[in-house]
């Protein structure tokens, strides 16, 4: 099926909802409420959802529309759902670029499609990515914005100063419960990365791993603003994760760690749970700070 570079961004869009949870497997996807959120015409968004039930994301049903397919779960499968690419290296040599501040914040389209050797349709892809993960911007007018989010040894430090303070606390709130069954899919997760996903999965993959851990968490909580923080900080940071995601093996002490924080919680040992994870936090930091230091030698 031959679509548009709108469409493409829509997909897009959409797929990057799912992967990061904010969509469930199951759920219903409404065109209308679709179009409000990305601002554009029913049309191309319901080119979208006929183009992602071809790919296997989603499954029309008669009379009742589009809903996520229980089994699609990209984090776990060897394939991924191909639409523009999971890993542009365009994508990420933009991202350097920016962060190596060798680009100006204002560009035209022109001037990228030069640079990195692009058609319209994948500088499209690349900038579509770019706005998803909240550091691209399309500037009023004409051309685009690139924002200085997690961009500064400064900023990445108060990130994870603010993540210490709001993931420990989350934990020890009066209204904190694990569900059985959301610790076993966690676990499965972890389990599954232990076993041969850390070599196995894309660094965008193994980023969302991650991501997903920590904001299932804090959801225990069942305060959403807890919940809505942090993901609004995990956006902010992609953009400085993409320098470190070439070092896996410091991934196996961090998923051994989530499951360590996991049995602590599932057993009802919250307060020593909330202690490891501003420690697991602590180190985290630390070894982020020693690659973004070796990545810029």
């Amino acid at each position: 099926m031959k679509i548009s570079a709108l469409t493409e961004r829509l997909a897009l869009k959409i797929v990057s909802l799912i992967d990061s949870g904010d969509i469930s497997p199951g759920a219903h996807l409404s065109v209308p409420k679709l179009a409000e959120t990305f601002d554009v015409s029913r049309s191309p968004v319901r080119e979208a959802l006929v183009y992602l039930e071809q790919k296997g994301v989603l499954q029309q049903k008669l009379n009742r529309g589009f809903f996520v397919r229980e089994d699609y779960a990209p984090q776990h499968n060897d394939e991924q759902v191909d639409i523009g690419g999971d890993d542009l290296p365009e994508y990420y040599q933009l991202a350097e670029d920016w962060l190596q501040d060798n680009i100006e914040a204002e560009v035209t389209e022109l001037f990228l499609m030069k640079r990195y050797s692009l058609t319209k349709s994948q500088l499209s892809t690349v900038l579509a990515r770019g706005i998803s993960e909240g550091w691209v911007e399309r500037r009023q007018g004409y051309g685009w914005r690139f924002l200085p989010v997690a961009k500064t040894k400064a900023a990445l430090e108060h990130i994870f100063s603010f993540r210490m303070v709001i993931e420990p606390m989350a934990m020890l709130e009066p209204t904190f419960n694990a569900p059985q069954e959301k610790i076993n899919e966690i676990r499965r997760e972890l389990e599954m990365l232990l076993d041969n996903g850390i070599e196995r999965l894309s660094p965008k993959q193994l980023q969302l791993a991650g991501y997903r851990f920590h904001e299932t968490v804090i959801g225990f909580s069942n305060n959403p603003f807890f919940e809505i923080s942090l993901r609004n900080v995990n956006r902010m940071r992609k953009l400085m994760d993409y320098r470190i995601m070439d070092d896996r093996s410091r991934y196996y002490a961090e998923v051994k760690d989530h499951m360590r924080i996991l049995a602590m919680i599932e057993t009802g040992q919250r307060i020593e749970a909330s202690y490891l994870l501003k420690q697991h936090l602590a180190v985290a930091l630390e070894n982020k700070k020693m690659r973004r230091i070796s990545t810029e030698a």
